[in-house]
């Protein structure tokens, strides 16, 4: 149960709260009148029922809108990690790579056989560290250091640091992992006391001469990641936490500083935390990981001052979700808790009671002339009244809410489908560098130059893709395009062939080392005949002369998948929302992947319109309303991205028709003070006919919760209900006029006939007013059809031209065409007799 000391700050369910109290106030005054009148509509029990129900409306209210802002908070902790996960499993990869270069290895063995040429080698090698963060621009320093700790070369020269002491030197050195990794102070580097680095031991052979540190850009790759989750106006606070809970980065240093302790909120659903002297939302999101790679053991952490925690509530609901969807929507297990979608059903059902006892009040006194009556009728007008507002309050509190609900699945989508192109453009940002650094690589230059080389360009191949797990196959090529060697032992025969892609000319035709080439999205025999994406590089020899080119096939099947199942909404148990889809496709909604059913090429049945905006929408598809968020990609540093579009669809529930029935409030009728005839008609719908029937013909209004259909009768042949331990017959008047209504219509008028005095019912859709008509106004009805014409004798003329036509019903025509279709009465009662005015 959410504490009120939470819901004090939830403004929406306190306006709610205030409005149901006003109304509970009315309500005891109203049901100390009716008490105290004697009028027998005794409203205690409608009371107490409302006060009960409000009660709910409120614990609901306020759980819903605790819920819902906590779960948009752990989406975007989660995200915050997952993110920077991803990124850092790269470059577990590229040290493992780079620690084998050539170059590397062949400074050190240079190095050691003429002193004199230190400077040259150096300068040397800090040109090919140039080269590396040219195209791994996430690096802001490579350090080479030897076995001692000592600075060999780096890339930064302006710091002057000679040697290192830190513990990462013996770690590397020792450690039989395929790198290390070490965050916080180094004395590599002093200007932080935040650095991210990654490290490997470098040799010759077996030999051990020194370690290799990439540097990465921690500060710049938080900032990133943190700026795409927070608006400017967003009082969320966004943390990485290390495994004791200290923060490591924040996206707001003065309400979290760094190195802070924090308290590890690992609840599935989140709780309240104290933290410097303020009270807080806050949740906390291990990593998913990613290709089994953990991270360096951080914990994602997002926190939200509880007085600006729900603060969004409005701005969201000032999105205006169509009456339409949120009518269809409004019974949607998806979306809704059991208890949200249970109120309006008993605010229903005590509305229905209520007008029952003050359409039966009305009835009893419609004709009466004691001067107390008056003040009855106007206490049983405000009972209604005050009956249609609490159940308007009901209606509007809960609507809000829907609305809400679904406006911030919107933007869930919209946040995920974000999240979904950002994940897939950092990773072909890696892919773009992949292979523009490996054509760098000399043995394979050296290879393709003359044909040999010092070593095995296909065990080359196969140790890069060893390291990068992403790649289904790494080709490498000549300058006709005929394949040399393979990562993928399966590939084997492929050597010897000529490729004629497009891909590969262009790769050919590359001008530097700067320049990739990548090939459509589409099937390739590397590929076995599934749609993938090559990126490709030129390789050169010594004299920088095009001699051929690398290819590197992109897994995309798995990883694209990946991406998109990584981007959809989670439960709180940490699986995937049950039947959420997520798609990249082009400007022709032709599928590149999906998490469903689909296949690349295939079509989806969208609107190609829904590309053009960048808002989230609602569509229908497969019988399903979603909510769909939409985003193309846009790049990532200096990469310009794919040029698809993600697309988040998470269900809102089945796609039901409803019809909105909105009728006018049933207007109070007073005495006339006038010498002409005056008849009181009690009115009543069927579907959107309003109906009448003269008050002297009824005997009471009951629930006719309890009908009992007859085997074999006439489809407008309700049944019989139980009235006073006797049964009686009951016509199902809309069906009997072909008139359609909704399906939980169970008000059922109890009728005597005239002439026999014996009891049926008529079984309508709602009760309205009684008001009193001048006999003047009441008008023949023309020949309509046979059955209309006899049943619905007469009009009455509206006042205004713009007002519907009230049609009154004849009992005893009705009951001659029912009889005449086996229609039964039931005996007559003598102790029953229609309601007469009270005194």
């Amino acid at each position: 149960m959410v504490k009120a000391a939470v819901v004090r700050h939830m403004s929406s369910v306190e306006d709610y709260r205030a409005r149901l109290a006003n109304l509970q106030g009315s309500w005891d005054t109203l049901s100390l009148l009716s008490h105290l009148r004697g009028d027998g509509a005794d409203m205690s029990a409608t009371r107490q029922a409302f006060e009960g129900l409000a009660n709910d409306l409120v614990h609901s209210l306020s759980e819903e809108t605790y819920k819902k802002a906590m779960l948009a908070l752990k989406a975007r902790g989660q995200i915050a990690i997952d993110v920077i996960v991803r990124n850092l499993f790269e470059r577990t990869a590229d040290i493992g790579f780079l620690a084998i270069d050539d170059d590397i290895r062949e400074y050190l063995r240079q190095r050691r056989a003429d002193a004199s040429q230190v400077k040259k080698l150096s300068d040397r090698l800090r040109a090919r560290f140039r080269e590396y963060v040219g195209k791994y621009s996430v690096y802001h320093d490579v350090v080479l250091l030897d076995a001692d700790g000592a600075v060999l070369v780096r890339l930064d020269e302006r710091h002057t640091v000679e040697r290192t002491s830190h513990e990462l030197l013996k770690h590397t050195l020792t450690t039989r992992q395929g790198y290390v990794e070490t965050f916080g102070r180094m004395d590599l580097l002093p200007d932080s006391d935040r650095n991210l680095v990654y490290s490997f031991r470098v040799g010759d052979g077996s030999r051990v001469e020194g370690v290799l540190c990439l540097c990465f850009r921690f500060e710049d790759e938080v900032s990133g990641i943190f700026a795409k989750l927070r608006a400017e106006e967003d009082w969320t606070v966004f943390c990485f936490l290390d495994e004791r809970g200290t923060v490591l980065a924040s996206s707001d240093a003065w309400q979290v500083p760094i190195g802070a302790p924090m308290p590890v909120v690992l609840d599935a659903a989140g709780r309240i935390i104290r933290f410097a002297g303020r009270e807080y939302l806050a949740v906390t999101c291990r990593t998913q990981g990613y290709q089994g790679y953990m991270g360096p053991g951080w914990y994602g952490h997002a926190m939200l001052p509880i007085e600006h925690a729900f603060d969004n509530q409005a701005a969201e609901g000032a999105r205006t979700i169509p009456g339409e969807l949120l009518s269809a929507l409004r019974e949607s297990q998806t979306i809704f808790s059991p208890a949200l979608r249970k109120i309006p059903l008993q605010a229903d059902s005590i509305q229905r009671e209520l007008n029952r006892t003050v359409w039966n009040g009305n009835v009893r006194l419609a004709t009466s002339t004691d001067t107390a009556s008056d003040f009855t009728k106007v206490l049983l007008r405000e009972i209604g009244n005050a009956g249609r507002r609490t159940q308007d309050t009901f209606e509007r509190s809960i609507g809000e809410l829907q609305e809400t609900v679904v406006s911030s699945i919107l933007d869930d989508a919209q946040l995920l489908a974000s999240l979904a192109v950002d994940v897939l453009d950092r990773n072909l940002y890696e892919r773009a560098n992949d292979c523009r650094w490996w054509a760098l690589h000399g043995a394979l230059g050296r290879h393709l130059s003359d044909g040999g080389g010092d070593r095995d360009a296909g065990e080359i191949l196969r140790h890069i893709n060893s390291l990068y797990t992403v790649y289904h196959d790494i080709v490498l090529f000549d300058a006709a395009g005929c394949i040399v060697a393979v990562s993928h032992p399966s590939h084997a025969d492929k050597i010897g062939s000529t490729m004629d892609e497009p891909w590969v000319a262009a790769t050919l035709g590359l001008r530097d080392s700067q320049q990739y080439a990548v090939s459509a999205f589409a099937r390739s025999d590397l590929y076995a005949g599934q749609h993938t994406l090559i990126y490709g590089a030129a390789v050169r020899n010594e004299s920088c002369r095009v001699v051929g080119g690398i290819g590197i096939v992109f897994d995309s099947a798995p990883q694209f998948k990946a991406m998109l199942s990584d981007a959809l909404p989670r439960s709180e148990a940490g699986d995937i929302v049950s039947g959420c889809i997520g798609l990249f496709v082009d400007s022709r909604m032709t599928v590149v992947a999906a998490t469903s059913d689909y296949e690349p090429g295939d079509t989806i049945a969208l609107s190609r319109e829904i590309l053009s905006t960048n808002a989230p929408q609602t569509v229908c598809m497969n019988g399903i309303h979603y909510a769909i968020g939409v985003r193309k990609t846009s790049g990532y540093r200096e990469y310009t991205g794919m040029g698809v579009f993600s697309l988040i669809l998470i269900p809102l529930g089945a796609a039901i028709e409803r019809v909105i029935v909105r009728r006018a409030e049933p207007q109070s009728h007073r005495r006339a003070i006038t010498q002409e005839p005056m008849i009181d008609i009690a009115t009543f719908y069927c579907g959107q006919q309003r109906l009448g029937l003269e008050r002297n013909d009824i005997v009471e209004a009951l629930d006719g919760a309890h009908l009992r259909p007859i085997p074999g009768a006439p489809a407008w042949h309700a049944g019989l209900l139980m009235y006073r331990e006797t049964p009686i017959p009951v016509i199902d008047l809309c069906q009997l006029l072909h008139t359609d209504r909704a399906a939980g219509a169970r008000n059922v008028i109890v009728l005597r006939a005239v002439e026999t005095g014996q009891l049926f019912g008529l079984l309508v859709e709602e009760l309205a007013d009684i008001p009193e008509i001048a006999l003047s106004r009441l008008l023949p009805v023309g020949d309509l059809n046979a059955r209309g014409a006899a049943i619905l004798d007469r009009a009455v003329r509206p006042e205004h031209a713009e007002e519907p036509v009230l049609m009154l019903l004849n009992i005893e025509q009705l009951l001659i065409y029912a009889g005449a279709a086996g229609f039964k009465l039931s005996q007559p009662m003598a102790s029953v007799t229609p309601l007469r005015a009270a005194g």
